[in-house]
């Protein structure tokens, strides 16, 4: 059975490919990834433009839906899942970080992002910054960055123990 989406469509990748060249944004690889959407894959110094100028542009990516990071077991990938409303496409941005590295906010772009990237950030170790709260959201200090593949999982009976 083929599957469907659900929502959204898959935004024209030479378009958007066009619009990021017009903004500046050179490097930037665009691939569908067998995954759910189009994903645009940029250099960290480049996500925060990158965002920016989708949001501003014709196609009006106007909606974070969700920031998450997945670890990769060679950096953690921070993604931006954005949405254009007026068009009904979505896409996701990702953007490589090295363990411990430093995530510039987006929130003064999309004010959603507050939250997840505070949680994202404290889960993977990353350092964050321009936001306006930094501070550990689930976390105490010095706790692990309980998303990294390197820290151990704790049983049940240690956590009891604790």
């Amino acid at each position: 059975m083929p599957r469907t989406r659900r929502s959204g469509l898959l935004p024209d990748a030479t378009a958007i490919a066009s619009l990021l060249e017009r903004a500046g944004i050179v490097g930037a690889e665009l691939s569908s990834e067998g995954g759910p959407g189009l994903v645009v894959r940029v250099e960290r110094a480049q996500a925060g433009a990158v965002v920016q100028g989708l949001k501003d542009s014709d196609h009006a990516f106007v909606f974070l839906v969700d920031l998450f990071g997945i670890d990769t077991g060679e950096h953690v990938d921070i993604v931006y899942h954005l949405r254009s409303i007026a068009r009904d496409e979505e896409l996701f941005v990702k953007v490589a970080h090295e363990y411990g590295s430093d995530l510039a906010s987006v929130w003064e772009t999309h004010p959603a992002a507050l939250m997840p990237e505070r949680e994202t950030a404290e889960m993977f170790g990353l350092t964050l910054s321009g936001h306006p709260n930094p501070k550990h959201l689930l976390l105490t200090s010095g706790s692990a960055p309980m998303l990294l593949k390197s820290v151990e999982i704790r049983t049940a009976e240690e956590v009891r123990n604790r």
